[in-house]
């Protein structure tokens, strides 16, 4: 079954097609020495992360590494997502590291998210004329009220929240619904990024990461879309049809990367969830999922972070009972932001395609692409069998040298909630990891 509106969707109307949430794609790799590989207004997977000029005040909180928290080594970074909230004051920037190594997996503190955010002067300026130019509307609005009380209606009422309450995000470029099919923001479309002033009487400059720290590479653009789930066409079968393939066919099946890294038919959670990435129209290859203020698109019933924001999911549901997660979605015990004391909003997620997309054989640490070749010769079933036993053994303790080799991730979704205040400076956000164990 299928909830009667999309998971994570924000939006008011059951009939809507299209969700709050954006899609990010890889879009290809970034040219070695290119500018936009230290900035931080540039969202990107692998690579090195680029922090923005913090003031002084904040700047030593930006770290030299960011370590696992199991095996307390440098870990390889693995999204920054540039997200200015619309309405805002604020540069954002979020980071995700994760440990590749084999005993490091499925450990809590083996993925680490976390925050940048800057004032920025020309979105200060921005607010600012809103804020004034929604007064005077206000203003003129209670004038006339004050001379003839029953000329004021509530739709005349300036929305403040409509205004300065909006969370959708930007990746650098402002998003449009009034295309569902159209390509990904154009720089002509985007804010002129280097007309942005970010100043501060005292800031330090922007720092990037570089090797010999471990990196995926070559670093690889993201580029984004709107949501949309297309209408689901009613497929009539017949009893004596040989199989459901060819009506599966029909609606769309996983493709063949998702047919590897997820098991099918766990339980109506997983089952909504794979739905729902294979059913956007133009994301069966998104990495990230982005909606700051919606709801994340749980993985599993089973796993411990599912229970904890969606208490309930898993019951079995009745006849006919549809799957409606938005009226069980509880997410107050995320920790509230230790810098603030304000509460955590869900953020964004990571998708297990993006697993297929950074492997393993393309960490480096000296910040060019693997060498190695990409046509080399297969294992024989022989040399397969014998390199899962040594991998194995690793993960038992019985072979420490695989352990410490990088491996495949292995979670499900990676979710991080973001301080909804958007409090200047630099530091750890909440993650909740859903890990593949626990669809078993």
């Amino acid at each position: 079954m299928s909830p009667s509106s999309p998971a994570g969707s924000s939006s008011s109307s059951s009939s809507s097609l299209y969700t709050n949430t954006l899609l990010a794609l890889p879009d290809g790799p970034i040219p070695s020495s290119h500018p936009d590989l230290k900035s931080h207004c540039v969202s990107l997977i692998g690579g090195y992360p680029t922090f923005p000029p913090l003031p002084s005040s904040a700047s030593a909180s930006l770290p030299e590494e960011v370590r696992c928290g199991v095996c307390h080594k440098p870990m390889p970074l693995l999204a920054q997502v540039y997200c200015p909230p619309e309405g805002g004051e604020n540069d954002r920037t979020v980071y995700v590291w994760g440990c590749a190594r084999v005993k490091c997996q499925k450990r809590e503190g083996s993925i680490r998210a976390f925050r940048a955010s800057i004032r920025n002067e020309e979105y200060v300026r921005d607010v600012e004329e809103q804020r004034a130019a929604a007064e005077t509307v206000a203003a003129a609005e209670r004038e006339k009220a004050r001379k003839n009380p029953f000329t004021l209606s509530a739709d005349s009422t300036p929305n403040s929240s409509a205004l300065f309450g909006t969370a959708q995000p930007l990746f650098g470029a402002p998003t449009s619904t009034s295309n569902p099919f159209a390509a990904p923001a154009t720089s002509s479309e985007a804010p002129d990024l280097s007309s942005l002033s970010i100043s501060s009487s005292s800031e330090s400059a922007s720092q990037t990461l570089a090797p010999p720290l471990p990196a995926y590479q070559p670093a690889q653009y993201l580029s984004t879309l709107d949501e949309y789930i297309p209408p689901v066409e009613d497929v009539e079968m017949d009893e004596d049809d040989d199989s459901d393939d060819e009506a599966i066919a029909q609606n769309g099946g996983l493709e063949e990367a998702w047919e590897k890294i997820l098991p099918k038919g766990v339980d109506e959670v997983f089952e909504n969830f794979v739905r729902r990435l294979e059913a956007a129209e133009g994301g069966a290859k998104q990495v990230l999922r982005y909606e700051l203020g919606g709801m994340p698109l749980p993985y599993s019933t089973q796993s411990p972070i599912c229970k904890r924001l969606f208490p309930g999911a898993e019951k079995p549901l009745a006849k006919d009972e549809e799957l409606d997660l938005a009226s069980i979605y509880n997410p107050s015990s995320v920790p509230p932001c230790p810098r603030c004391k304000s509460k955590r909003t869900f953020e964004l997620q990571l998708v297990p395609s993006l697993i297929t997309v950074l492997k393993p054989n393309a960490i480096t640490t000296n910040g060019k692409p693997s060498e190695e070749k990409k046509d080399s010769k297969p294992l024989s079933e022989e040399e397969r069998k014998k390199e899962l036993e040594r991998l194995a053994a690793g993960v038992k303790g019985e072979d420490k040298t695989a352990a410490e080799e990088e491996g495949e991730m292995e979670w499900g979704t990676v979710l991080v909630y973001g301080c909804e205040r958007d409090c200047v400076g630099f530091g750890e956000e909440w993650v909740g990891v859903e890990w593949e164990t626990s669809l078993m």
